[in-house]
């Protein structure tokens, strides 16, 4: 297979892409018709095909076709500069974004939670397991706790928007600061089926407390990020040496 065959059939594909020939949702040609146009054997075509259908802009539907996605590789950037959603970093990056709450309920916390939020012996928490989704592509798994006295009716909610809206409109709460610590995981069974990635796809962890304008710890959260999706950006100040 021709390398460079290979390559100028994905720029032809992707620049047809870019410049809206084909539209989310529109079918793409097949196989045999491009094989045709580059005067070049199906599996070249296929190679190419393929990329785009790994960076997930394209996607075959058996018996149907291959239809254009989106017309963006789904890479999101999250900043550390302040409290924000994952519905915000999806819309910056023009994506479709999509919750889906896997569990809600009330619990007794472990230690750790205990711990992180600050609770009293006997107290419980509102649970949530969340899916964060771009364009129906998995990117992130969310493990949220909340003080349940706290909101104690916010499974009465659509849970399945962003949550901070929620907090701050139906309680009145201000979000005024967080604290996070992130670094590099290897999820387990669970949650690659649940983000849909291979056994050997690095994912980012982060672990969240976000604090209200009294300083009440009102969220902690445990996330895994799809690390070939989504990447972190810090602003960070000038160097001080240290005497």
């Amino acid at each position: 297979m021709s390398e460079a065959k290979y390559l100028k059939i994905y720029n032809w594909l992707s620049d047809q892409i870019k410049s809206k020939v084909f539209q989310p949702g529109d079918k793409i040609p097949n196989e045999t018709e491009i094989a045709e146009m580059f005067n070049v054997h199906r599996m070249t075509v296929r190679h190419a095909i393929d990329k785009l259908v790994s960076n997930h802009m394209l996607i075959r539907t058996r018996g149907k076709g291959t239809f254009l996605l989106s017309e963006k590789e789904p890479i999101l950037t999250r900043s550390l500069a302040g409290i924000s959603s994952y519905h915000d970093d999806i819309v910056k990056a023009g994506l479709e974004p999509k919750y889906k709450t896997l569990e809600a309920m009330i619990k007794d916390p472990d230690p750790n939670v205990i711990e992180k939020l600050g609770l009293e012996t006997g107290e419980q928490v509102i649970y949530l397991k969340r899916l964060m989704l771009a364009n129906e592509i998995p990117l992130v798994l969310e493990y949220c706790y909340l003080p349940e006295k706290l909101f104690s009716d916010i499974l009465d909610k659509n849970l399945n928007s962003i949550l901070y809206k929620v907090i701050q409109e139906e309680y009145g709460m201000k979000l005024m600061h967080s604290s996070q610590e992130i670094g590099a995981i290897l999820p387990d069974d669970k949650e690659r089926k649940f983000l849909k990635i291979g056994n050997n796809c690095a994912c980012i962890w982060a672990e969240g407390i976000v604090y209200n304008d009294s300083g009440r710890a009102v969220e902690y959260t445990r996330s895994v990020y799809r690390g070939d999706k989504y990447k972190f950006r810090c602003d960070i100040g000038n160097y001080i040496i240290q005497k």
